[in-house]
């Protein structure tokens, strides 16, 4: 089975390894994600109602627990291992303060398909089990995390979303102009002017496989 690995970084551009990566002898049982849209209420002047207006896309959220177990029931575990010495190296390589980045690391989590770039926003630890001379022998450790892209990487990632920024369609045998303009803007009313952006005769029975340019929309 793989291990989860988390990797630490001196540059938001993940190039610069800071620290040895860290390799998890017992998994998590589960993560939990979340995703957000932020958004900005329009209020209209003598109503009550508003209408959200989109604003952009929240840094992503990750957080999962583990298990830190040296009672020597876990195979890859040493005699010499401690629980305390394992928790001071993911404290070295997740919060701790990086001289180079004048910040705490930038961090990557990989396990299986999940690919998580970002930092550390809480380390929790739960020490559990205890030797008979008061050495802690397990420890449930709770780690949370907040989403961080480069700015390359994030217009990347955010470019097919973003009424900002053009882009070329080729339209599919399903697709409308006037849905693929409520998609990409919010508002299907601006299909008559993608059609004249595009030296359309019409927005209706474009064949499949056209390629149309939707232009970014300018900013107020």
């Amino acid at each position: 089975m793989d291990e989860l690995r988390i990797l630490s970084y001196s540059d938001e551009g993940y190039t610069q390894k800071h620290e040895d990566e860290i390799r998890l002898l017992i998994n998590p049982e589960s993560f939990k994600q979340q995703k957000e849209i932020v958004y900005n209420e329009d209020s209209q002047l003598g109503t009550t109602n508003s209408t959200k207006v989109f604003k952009g896309y929240g840094p992503e959220k990750l957080s999962f627990d583990f298990l830190i177990d040296c009672t020597g029931v876990i195979e890859g575990t040493k005699r010499e291992d401690r629980v305390a010495t394992k928790v001071n190296e993911i404290e070295c390589s997740l919060y701790a303060y990086n001289s180079e980045a004048h910040r705490p690391s930038f961090i990557v989590i990989a396990y299986g398909e999940l690919l998580f770039k970002g930092q550390l926003t809480s380390m929790n630890v739960n020490y559990t089990l205890f030797s008979s001379s008061g050495i802690a022998l397990r420890a449930k450790v709770s780690l949370a995390f907040s989403g961080y892209l480069g700015s390359s990487e994030d217009k990347k990632k955010h470019s097919k979303l973003s009424p900002d920024m053009s882009r070329l369609i080729v339209l599919k045998e399903s697709d409308t102009l006037a849905a693929l303009c409520h998609r990409i803007y919010g508002n299907s009313l601006l299909v008559g002017a993608v059609a004249r952006f595009n030296n359309l005769n019409g927005f209706r029975s474009i064949p499949a496989g056209t390629e149309i340019l939707f232009p970014a929309l300018k900013k107020s």
